[in-house]
């Protein structure tokens, strides 16, 4: 067994072979948006909520080190860009795999938008980073959108197995994307990944019950989990939701048993 499978494991529940990600890099690209001013907090939130693993910037990794209780499956990313400046979907290399290592990550992960006019550049880090993590064993968890001055003129499903499919075969260990809006192509990128694929759970969501279908729908096509940030850590009640995702994803819950357990603790909590 190499490296990367045995750390891998620290990613995935055994039960299952499954992960709930609970990203929290926003702070890079969007400053200290709502719900993540606290970095501590929702550290605590993630591991009470029953997250699996966690997306930090190296920085936050000294926050999360003083955590007694904080889990395996940290994530170091690599990437960075800001909404400051005028190229947002320019992803740049802000750190490296044997960095990551010695700061005490677990994998490391790489954001790529393709689409654009800076998607070979990003291509080309990518590169680096895959040569970097086999050297050192290290899982790479390849974040892939489509995203850029060309994203329209596209169609936007074939590109997100496009994408899929080509970090891959660039290396990837997990592969993060949008979530394509047919089960169709949902289950096309199962099919055209040789890796696990979990999905992005994006902006927060208005539908609260549609968004927990959401999640139900994509482990029944064989979507290996979820990276979910805003729609905890933006929620009214980040820790009983986040477990509501969980018993989607590794308790084989209904969207509906999800979301009857959440208003049940929900009421609980006013009682108390």
């Amino acid at each position: 067994m190499s490296g990367v499978s045995l750390r891998l494991r620290r990613f995935f529940r055994a039960s299952t072979n499954r992960t709930v990600i609970f990203p929290l890099d926003h702070g890079v690209t969007c400053g200290p948006v709502a719900g993540l001013e606290d970095i501590t907090k929702c550290l605590k939130w993630g591991i009470e909520g029953g997250a699996d693993a966690f997306v930090l910037h190296k920085g936050m990794l000294n926050v999360a080190a003083q955590i007694k209780n904080m889990p395996q499956g940290i994530f170091m990313h690599l990437s960075g860009s800001t909404q400051l400046g005028a190229s947002i979907n320019r992803k740049v290399i802000v750190g490296g795999v044997e960095e990551a290592i010695k700061r005490g990550a677990d994998g490391v992960s790489c954001h790529i938008n393709l689409a654009n006019e800076y998607e070979s550049e990003m291509l080309e880090a990518l590169g680096r980073i895959g040569d970097e993590c086999y050297k050192w064993q290290i899982p790479l968890l390849v974040m892939v959108y489509i995203r850029g001055s060309y994203a329209d003129s596209v169609n936007k499903d074939e590109a997100i197995v496009h994408g899929v499919r080509l970090a891959t075969e660039l290396g990837a260990s997990i592969v993060k994307t949008s979530r394509p809006t047919s089960v169709e192509f949902i289950r096309k990128l199962v099919e055209v990944s040789h890796v696990p694929v979990v999905l992005a759970g994006g902006t927060k969501a208005k539908n609260e019950m549609a968004f927990l279908n959401g999640v139900q729908e994509a482990i029944e096509c064989g979507i290996s989990g979820v990276a979910i940030g805003r729609n905890v850590f933006q929620h009214s009640d980040p820790v009983n939701f986040l477990k509501a995702i969980v018993s989607i994803v590794h308790g084989d819950e209904t969207a509906e048993e999800a979301w009857n357990m959440l208003k049940n603790q929900q009421k609980r909590k006013k009682l108390l």
